[in-house]
């Protein structure tokens, strides 16, 4: 009896999320009023912000020298691959929530839980460091106007002194943020519209910057001190990973998720434009801040300006300045955005108060959520300094990361996951009624109805099943006999812990291979041909055959960024937009032409 108490626990903690009909996927009390043009501003400013004026010349001087260009490139890489992750989900799934909602539907509630409460420490923390910088550059520009009013005046000369907690309170950074938060309340569209405007400003700022940096650009400092790659090819890699610090918040236009008019179409363009700006920005201004003067003589604190200021363009400093302002600005705005929508989307699911997920007739924001996530930035923005806040950045980053790559492994080899539309691929679609046909009823009740079409269906094309040509082969063949999924997860958490370990031998034991110590060996071939071989065994099963379907469609979505995807035939079903009706049979040429108008006009 306990055994069995303590099994159904632990089932309820690992239930998934069921999304219903695809009436409840497009339901939404929240407003459908943003478009690729307006999630692309959103995307741009929550990447461009402290991560180009700060850590640049931080990482340039410290770790990579002018070979920041390339650790740039692989960041980028790297972030492109992790976002179109976060798109198969989008696309999949028009629901806000990006990794936690992700993660709730694929692997389990107590997991989503987690990754729910990382992704509000994540953005938490970014909007109160960014605040803090934004408080402290405005600071410095004023002459410590600011911190002199707090000291002098609130504190009457005397600083705090207690461990981990700055040393007066940030009161500026708080009224910063209110004011920021006023403007996300006003919804969603207020707050693209005010993106706009600070990345367009950024923008502008940004040209300055690399016209004047071609202009003062010296290829000697590229050849002198030390060359191209001054540290080392080790370097490149070790300073990559710093800066992916910069590429924070490249799920936040997923959190628009349910806020797009045309998600399927909207989220993929929005999201690889944006990625594809941000780092060629990054690369191009890295280049040239490294090319105006040599890298060990940048100013960690202001490497853009401090360089202009080397070359004899001291007025260049202010423009940076205004950037900076305008970029960490934008970045503010878009995390209290994904702040409170990780709010809201927790507490519709019932695992935070009920009243967080009330949305404002008026406004279409959850009001109670935007107060409560202001709340919880301004008292970190406060009480602590930029050093202790930065400490936390990135964690919420890569958990996130990690978890939606996971998943949409686990999504591409389970048939059942998405209840209702498992087997369909989500697609926006405007055929004429005539050709609409009403969707086939079970008598059985909708949640059996995706148990019962799984059982009908062949094994041979079951999607997380052994695929029919390995089936005979020696030691293959015993995979066949698991249920779908399970050995597709075995093998997955085998590679995670295997390529962990591939890590940590290149961390801990780099000297000792390059020594050629047999242990290390040893231990980097076994870790390295383990992960390989266990994911490469989840190649050999067979997929949802939706996801194939959907790459199909959307060449621009790079295939780069998915293990496998398989393509899948013209006639396949296809869920309408805001209809729960399916198509039998392709449609017309004529049908075909109207619903490419109309998806113009949408978008």
């Amino acid at each position: 009896m306990a055994t069995a108490r303590c099994w159904e626990f632990l089932s309820l903690l690992n239930r998934k999320k069921s999304l219903g009909s695809a009436d409840d996927l497009y339901n939404t009390p929240l407003r459908r009023n943003l478009k690729t043009f307006q999630l692309v501003p959103m995307g741009i400013g929550t990447l461009i912000g402290s991560g180009l004026y700060v850590l640049t010349g931080v990482v340039a001087k410290e770790t990579t020298g002018p070979a920041i260009v390339i650790s740039y490139a692989i960041s980028g890489v790297a972030a492109l691959l992790s976002a179109a992750c976060f798109v198969e989900f989008a696309c999949r799934i028009p629901r806000t929530g990006s990794a936690y909602t992700f993660t709730y539907i694929s692997i389990g509630e107590i997991w989503a839980f987690f990754v729910g409460w990382n992704l509000i420490l994540e953005y938490a923390v970014a909007a109160a460091s960014d605040a803090t910088a934004f408080i402290g550059y405005l600071d410095f520009l004023t002459g410590k106007v600011l911190s002199d009013f707090v000291v002098n005046r609130i504190l009457g000369g005397n600083v705090w002194t207690l461990p981990y907690i700055a040393p007066y309170p940030n009161i500026f950074a708080a009224v910063l943020i209110a004011l920021i938060t006023v403007a996300v309340i006003l919804g969603s569209k207020v707050s693209a519209s005010v993106s706009i405007v600070f990345v367009l400003l950024n923008a502008a700022v940004v040209s300055i910057i690399i016209a004047l940096g071609f202009a003062e650009a010296d290829i000697k400092n590229w050849q002198d001190y030390g060359g191209f790659v001054p540290k080392g090819p080790g370097s490149i890699f070790t300073g990559a990973a710093k800066l992916f610090f910069a590429f924070t918040g490249l799920d936040a236009i997923s959190y628009a998720n349910e806020e797009a008019v045309n998600p399927q179409k909207s989220i993929p363009r929005a999201t690889f434009i944006s990625l594809l700006i941000v780092t060629t920005v990054y690369m191009l201004c890295s280049a040239l801040l490294t090319l105006i003067v040599p890298y060990p003589t940048l100013d960690e604190s202001s490497a853009f300006a401090g360089a202009f200021v080397a070359t004899g363009v001291g007025w260049a400093r202010w423009v940076v300045s205004i950037g900076a302002l305008c970029g960490m600005f934008a970045c503010i705005l878009m995390s209290l955005y994904c702040l409170q929508r990780s709010f809201y989307a927790m507490a519709v699911d019932g695992l935070l108060f009920s009243c967080l997920g009330r949305v404002n007739q008026t406004t279409g924001v959850p009001i109670i959520a935007a107060v409560c996530s202001c709340t919880i930035v301004v008292i970190l923005a406060v009480f602590f300094s930029l050093v202790q806040l930065v400490e936390f950045s990135s964690i919420g980053v890569l958990i996130g990361c990690t978890f939606v790559s996971s998943a949409v492994i686990t999504l591409r080899y389970q048939p059942d996951l998405l209840s209702g539309v498992d087997s369909v691929s989500l697609e926006m679609s405007s055929y004429p009624s005539e050709q609409r046909v009403p969707a086939p009823s079970d008598s059985h009740g909708g949640e059996s109805s995706d148990r019962e079409r799984l059982l009908t269906n062949t094994s041979s094309t079951l999607p997380g099943t052994l695929k029919e040509k390995f089936r005979d082969l020696p030691l293959l063949k015993y995979l066949a006999k698991f249920r779908p999924g399970v050995v597709v997860n075995t093998c997955l958490g085998l590679s995670v812990v295997l390529f962990s370990g591939v890590i940590l031998v290149l961390k801990y034991g780099f000297q000792n291979l390059l020594a050629a110590e047999w242990w290390a060996v040893l231990l980097l071939v076994l870790f390295l041909v383990g992960g390989l071989a266990s994911f490469f065994v989840i190649l050999l099963h067979e997929q949802n055959q939706a996801s194939g379907d959907y790459y199909r469609e959307r060449p621009y979505t790079p295939s780069t960024g998915f293990a496998i995807a398989r393509k899948a035939k013209d006639d396949s079903f296809r869920l309408n937009y805001k209809e729960t009706t399916i198509t039998l049979a392709p449609p017309t040429a004529a049908a075909t032409t109207a619903r490419k108008r109309k998806m113009s006009r949408i978008d």
